[in-house]
This record gives structure tokens, C-alpha cells and sequence, in this order.
């Protein structure tokens, strides 16, 4: 089945219209195929909204072709963008492609005949469309016999040799010309190997060249030299649509003439994984270059890896490579991370061989049944089951954290294969709107460097992570991070501050709270989290500290230390070691308690930066009241109050569904105490997150929230002393905003009717026991 998502565009039952993106990119994938089973006729407006000069459906219905129609100049230009302005067609004109692929070799794009409307008439214009249709398919069809009849010349003529078979005879004609009837001959490059018994390399290179049926999509283990006139074969090949495996094209450097990796070792390796081709010389591959769409090219001695779908031909910086190096270490590096690339290349077109939106599918719902490692079995709400293909968005993540049993899926089903592709995945943006100061996520690491790495919360969400910030104390400014983290470790993380892009999150890896890590988001509505806490793994060990065999002290008696057999010399050596190394000992412990010092400042310092960067977030975020712009305090608080309540009414009305918003009704009336709105103006924290926790403590879930941690305050830190009360006896309850650095916290007051009062925010140390 073709891995191509546009294939089953083309060929058509009827005109086509091409208006999006994905309309241009099915007709020119359709257009450089090798060949096509007719020829296709480009019909193009002279401006958007113009009427056609010549009608497409009366042109498709007397031939037997494919007719596109370039409805926008939008749609114009990006057709010429893939096709080049002398293979493109547009301005009201007429495009014929052949169906063969001869017009897109250099300087052969006049055999696509371009028809420009320099007719007085319309009917002028359509008719001679149509008179040169008319002659291209009759071209075809003669080429056509001609392919027929020496094959059946070579099969009566196999296992014998001719007398003198290179001669031609001197009033033959050339191949591939048309004599004065309009008769075609037969051009040596459109002989067509039939399927029968094996033939040797050698007969298939001298009938087709190289690049051969006997090795496409056959990953033999072997280097296929490319010749100067190959090149823009090995081009064809790599664009093909039905391309089903990886290609890798190394190149020859100028010095050595020979690629910067052993290709045969390459090859041998690469066995079954991918086809590697050697391009002989730098000509040709700069013919290659020219065949091959901008920077997807290859040359001076490196290598490149294309994999099989042709999602490179739009976006090139999807393709792996260059791969190279100047040094031994570099190649060695170099030549792993080709080899990793390109299996995965062979993986992901596995694991995601149907296409996007495959061949004659409909919209369905399913439940999963079952997950397997690369795709899930799901049944039908008929009762009939399907394979459920992951999104190529999930590559690299298990199957189980994308789907789970139970699960109901909406996707495109085809029949035919009994295959559901085109699951839908969640935004990044999307998955971690919710995620605020103080909650701790699970994060998987990415990049690591000697002083940062970057986390990914989401696929496609990164964040830049300090290892000051992440670690705090126990990462000292000369260590280095790659030697205490490794790549792909997934991570519970506190977020002490959100930021707005990925270089502004402050994030910590030593003050999460384990025992309360928040779910990560789900890829497909309904499914798994992507992380799990079972996916954790740690920050390994730092150099151990090194064990004193000896402690030299004031209350140390050095004669202790030499054994009753040693003789003077000894005894003295002993004695003279004994007193360096409590001399060494003692500037030990001064130096100590000056790093002790030292760090202390530090934390200090470390927790003013995360101060001022909190400000810097929050700026715009932070809550401020309006005093001096109001007669007094008592007209301020009156607004105050109740804008306050506004921002809870919305927040209730957003986060709750009309399902579940009689069951999270908010009180008719709630209060604030007067310190309420200048406490929040003193607390650095986003307002938006106080406002949650109040709509939460209002509608009963924070009273029920194991993050939140509500409680009841006491009068002092011991577990047995008394409750504290309001002014008016009033319950005193605080829950938490968030974790680590400077945690804030919410006071509320409770009375006996079970009316709320917001009394205080603040850190952890003021007054909040």
C-alpha cells in the first residue's frame, strides 16, 4: 500500500481542483512520478475569479487524461515554488506533462508542452488544446507498442547473441525521435524489464542503468556506485512516492576521492535498514543538487540520509545530515548517530505505514482493546476490530503511553486495511495551560549541558532548566551537569515560577513534592498521561567525599598512633606526618566553615535573583491595588472587593462545564478582610493563581485537594496547642498556593454559618504556621 498521504489524489475520475497547499503538493508528487498511466493537462486562470478559456470537464471527458485546475494565484505560486518557473504553468496558460518523466530532466522541459493563449477566440485556444492533447496521447501509445514489442523481441531472443547487434542500420532513426507520420522510436531509456525469472546485474545495468528494480527498496548490504549521467535517476528515485525504504548518498571529498566513512562497512551494516549509493565524482553530485530540491543536496565527501516519505521535499530540514567530521572521534560520533537516524527512519515508516488520511477512509469512533509496542487493536462501535496506527507525533514514546484499554478514539478508518490513522493530538499550549506555580510535573530531559538543559514538558513544549535553579546548593558552579544527569531521564519538577516562553520557566529538581506529582497530560483525548512516575529516574551520584583514614585533633595523643614495634626513624616519621596532617585538617575546617559561609550568601543571593526573575514574570501578572485613586480606602476596598469577585465569577463560569456547574455552585457572598488586597500586592505571585485557589476553597475542592493541603492554624507549632480563631471566632484555615522557594499561602476565615473571608496572603515564614 503507497506510504504517500497525497496519493490517492491522482489519477482522478474528474477535473481537480487545486486550491490548498496540500492540493499543490498532491499534484506535483503525482506529476514526478517515474510514470504515470496517462498524461496530465494543467489548466490555469489569468487572474483569481476569471472564467476559463477552454472547459476543463469536456477536455477530460473526450480524453483519456488527468485535468488539475490552478484556481488561486496563491495556489500559482506555490506550484512554481516546487516546480520551477520552466516547468510551471500559470497566467491562463496550458500545461501538458507526459506521462513520463523525461520532461523533468535539465533542459528537457519543453517535451511538457506549455500552450499560451495568444488566440484572438476562445475557440481558437481550444482547439489547438486540444489538437495537442490529442498528439501527446498518440505519442504515448505509440511509445507504448514500441515497448511491447521489443520486449517480446528480447524474450525470443533471450540466451542467444546476434551477429553484429550493436550496428544500426544506417536509415534508422534516432531513439526517442518522431518521424514525419508522428511514428515514435523507442528512446533506450524507456526499455521496461519485465517481472520473470532473476536476471544478472549486469544485463539489468546495461537496460536500465544502475539504479535498478533488482535493488530498489532492497537494503542488500552493498555500496551502488552513481555514475555523472545517473544523478538525476538517483534523484527520480528519491522522490518517488512509493519509495518504502531509507537511502543513504555519501559523497567523494576532493583530496582522497573517497567518502568520509567506509561505505562498505557502512553498507554491511546498514543491511536491510538501507540502500547506500556512492556518487563517483563531485559532478556528480552536483547534478544531483540540481535534480534535488534547495538544501536537501550532498556533497564533499559527507553523507545523507533521505528516509522514505516525502515530507523532505518540502520541509529539507527533516533530513538527517549532513554527516561528516574532521576528526577520528568526530567520524566514530558521526557515523552512530547516521546509523541510529536512519533505523529510525525505518521504524517510524513501520510504525506509521498508513498514510494521514488514507485511501477511501471514513471518520469513526472505537474502543481500544489492546495495546502492542508500536500500535493498538481497537473495536468498532459494528463489533468488528481494526489496527489503531500512533500519530507521528508520538515517535519515540510507548504505545502504552499514548493508548489505553477502554479508550475511545475518533480517527479515519480504511476498510480495506482495517487500519485507524489520523488521531488528533493535543496542543502543547493546550496540555499545560493549567500548569501554575507551586505544582510539581513530571519533565523529560532533552538536551543536557555543563550548566543547563532543556526539559520537555509536552511534546513540542520545552523549557530552558539552570542547574543553579535546578539543584540548588548540591550543584556547585564548577561541576558539570552532564556528568550528574543523562539524557532522556524523565524528572518530577517543582515549578517555582511559570514563565511565558521556554527561556523564563524557573523549575526546581530537589524540592518536588513526590508524594503529590501532577498527572502529565494525555497525547490523545482519553489516553494515558505521557509520563508516568514509574518513568522516573535520578540524578546520579557525585564523587563520593573522601573517607579520613585519621582525625588529627587538640584531643589527639600522636604517641598513640605508633606502634609499640616501630624503631626511631619511624616513630619520628610518624610524628612528623601526624602534625601535617592535622595541620592540613584544621586549614581544612577553616576553609569549611568559609564555604559554609559562603554558600549561605549564595542562597541569598540565589534567592534574590528568583525574586527579581519572579517580578520580571509576573510583571503585567501581578496584582495591584488602586490606592490614591479613589476618595478614600473605604470607597478603594468597596471596587477592589468587588472586581476581586468578578475575576472568581469568570473563573468559575471558564473552568466548569454548564454539566457540573450545579453541582460547584458558588455562595451567594463571600467577604475579604481589609489586609487581604495589599498582602496580595506585597506576595510576588501570579493573581490568577490566588484567584483559583479562592474559586477552589469557594466550591469545596480545596477543601479536598491533597495539593492544596488544607488545615486549620494553630496558635503555635506544636501538634497540641490550641486552634487559632478570627476576631470574631472564626475557623482559621490556610491551604497552600505553592511549594519551595518562598512558598505562598492563602488564610481564609470560616464562621459559624460557613461564610467564607479572605484574610491573608503571604510566604511560608510570615506568620503562617
Amino acid at each position: 500500500m503507497s506510504t504517500d498521504p497525497y496519493s490517492s489524489r491522482f489519477p482522478a475520475d474528474s477535473p481537480v481542483h487545486i486550491r490548498s497547499l496540500d492540493d499543490v503538493i498532491a499534484l506535483v508528487r503525482y506529476l514526478r512520478k517515474s510514470r504515470r498511466d496517462r498524461p496530465t493537462v494543467v489548466v490555469t486562470h489569468k487572474k483569481d475569479g476569471d472564467r476559463l478559456r477552454i472547459d476543463p470537464q469536456a477536455l477530460f471527458d473526450d480524453f483519456d487524461i488527468d485535468v488539475a485546475i490552478i484556481d488561486t494565484t496563491e495556489a500559482g505560486f506555490q506550484f512554481t515554488d516546487r516546480m520551477g518557473r520552466e516547468r510551471s504553468v500559470f497566467g491562463g496558460a496550458v500545461r501538458i506533462y507526459p506521462g513520463t518523466s523525461r520532461w523533468w530532466k535539465p533542459d528537457n522541459y519543453r517535451e511538457a508542452r506549455l500552450m499560451l493563449d495568444h488566440q484572438i477566440t476562445g475557440k481558437a485556444f481550444c482547439n489547438d488544446v486540444r489538437g495537442a492533447v490529442a498528439r501527446q496521447i498518440a505519442i504515448e501509445q505509440q511509445e507504448q507498442k514500441i515497448r511491447q514489442n521489443q520486449m517480446v523481441m528480447n524474450a525470443s531472443a533471450s540466451g542467444s547473441t546476434t551477429a553484429g547487434g550493436g550496428d544500426v542500420p544506417g536509415n534508422a532513426k534516432a531513439p526517442g525521435t518522431v518521424d514525419s507520420s508522428g511514428n515514435v522510436n523507442a528512446s533506450e531509456s524507456d526499455t521496461v524489464i519485465s517481472d520473470g525469472p532473476d536476471v544478472e546485474p549486469t544485463a539489468l545495468a546495461e537496460s536500465e542503468g544502475l539504479i535498478t528494480a533488482a535493488i530498489r527498496d532492497k537494503a542488500d548490504g552493498l555500496v551502488h556506485p552513481v555514475l555523472e549521467d545517473q544523478a538525476e535517476e538517483l534523484a527520480e528515485y528519491l522522490t518517488d512516492p512509493e519509495r518504502r525504504i531509507p537511502v543513504v548518498v555519501a559523497t567523494r571529498t576532493s583530496t582522497t576521492h573517497l567518502p568520509v566513512f567506509d561505505t562498505e562497512s557502512l553498507a554491511r551494516e546498514l543491511e536491510s535498514t538501507a540502500i547506500v549509493f556512492e556518487l563517483d565524482n563531485a559532478k556528480t553530485a552536483w547534478n544531483l543538487t540540481a535534480a534535488l530540491p534547495p538544501d536537501a543536496q550532498v556533497y564533499g565527501g559527507m553523507l545523507r540520509a533521505y528516509p522514505p516519505n516525502l515530507e523532505w521535499v518540502d520541509d529539507p530540514g527533516l533530513l538527517g545530515g549532513p554527516y561528516g567530521g574532521f576528526t577520528d572521534e568526530q567520524r566514530r560520533i558521526q557515523r552512530r548517530q547516521l546509523i541510529d537516524d536512519t533505523v529510525g527512519m525505518l521504524a517510524h515508516a513501520y510504525s506509521t505505514n498508513a498514510p494521514a488520511v488514507p485511501e477511501h477512509t471514513v471518520p469513526v469512533t472505537a474502543t481500544v482493546i489492546g495495546v502492542y509496542p508500536q500500535r493498538g487493536i481497537a473495536r468498532l462501535t459494528s463489533g468488528g476490530m481494526a489496527s489503531v496506527t500512533l500519530p507521528p507525533e508520538t515517535d519515540g514514546i510507548p504505545a502504552d503511553h499514548v493508548l489505553a484499554r477502554g479508550q475511545v478514539i475518533h480517527g479515519e478508518f480504511n476498510p480495506r486495511d482495517r487500519m485507524i490513522s489520523g488521531l488528533a493530538i493535543r496542543p502543547g499550549k493546550d496540555a499545560i495551560a493549567d500548569y501554575a506555580d507551586g505544582d510539581t510535573v513530571l519533565g523529560r530531559v532533552d538536551t543536557v549541558r555543563m550548566d543547563y538543559c532543556m526539559v520537555t514538558l509536552y511534546p513540542g513544549m520545552k523549557i530552558l532548566v539552570e542547574a543553579s535553579d535546578a539543584l540548588g546548593d548540591a550543584f556547585d558552579e564548577h561541576e558539570d551537569l552532564r556528568l550528574l544527569l543523562d539524557r532522556g531521564t524523565v524528572l518530577s519538577m517543582l515549578i517555582v515560577a511559570r514563565g511565558t516562553d521556554q527561556n523564563d520557566w524557573l523549575v526546581s529538581f530537589v524540592e518536588a513534592d513526590k508524594d503529590h506529582i501532577r498527572p502529565a497530560p494525555a497525547l490523545v483525548e482519553g489516553g494515558p498521561p505521557w509520563l508516568s512516575p514509574k518513568d522516573q529516574g535520578a540524578l546520579k551520584p557525585g564523587a563520593d567525599e573522601r573517607q579520613r583514614a585519621i582525625v588529627i585533633d587538640a584531643d589527639t595523643d600522636v604517641r598513640d598512633l605508633i606502634p609499640e614495634d616501630a624503631g626511631g626513624e619511624a616513630a619520628e616519621m610518624i610524628m612528623t606526618l601526624a602534625a601535617q596532617i592535622g595541620e592540613e585538617q584544621r586549614a581544612n575546617r577553616r576553609m569549611s566553615t568559609e564555604l559554609h559561609d559562603l554558600r549561605r550568601q549564595n542562597a541569598s543571593l540565589r534567592e534574590d535573583a528568583i525574586s527579581q526573575r519572579r517580578a520580571r514574570i509576573y510583571q503585567g501578572q501581578q496584582y495591584r491595588t488602586l490606592r490614591g485613586l479613589f476618595r478614600n480606602d473605604r470607597e478603594r476596598l468597596v471596587f477592589e472587593r468587588d472586581r476581586f469577585t468578578m475575576w472568581i465569577r469568570e473563573a468559575w463560569a471558564l473552568r466548569f462545564p454548564a454539566a457540573d456547574k450545579p453541582h460547584r455552585r458558588l455562595p451567594d457572598t463571600w467577604d475579604y478582610t481589609s489586609a487581604f488586597f495589599d498582602s496580595l500586592e506585597k506576595t510576588q505571585i501570579n493573581r490568577d493563581r490566588v484567584v483559583d485557589a479562592a474559586l477552589e476553597v469557594l466550591t469545596g475542592i480545596a477543601q479536598q485537594s491533597k495539593s492544596r493541603q488544607c488545615h486549620r492554624l494553630r496558635t503555635g507549632s506544636g501538634a497540641e496547642d490550641p486552634f487559632r480563631v478570627g476576631p470574631h471566632g472564626e475557623k482559621v484555615w490556610r491551604i497552600y498556593l505553592d511549594q519551595g522557594h518562598s512558598a505562598r499561602r492563602l488564610h481564609y476565615y470560616e464562621d459559624a454559618r460557613g461564610r467564607y473571608t479572605f484574610a491573608l496572603v503571604g510566604v511560608h515564614d510570615d506568620d503562617l504556621r
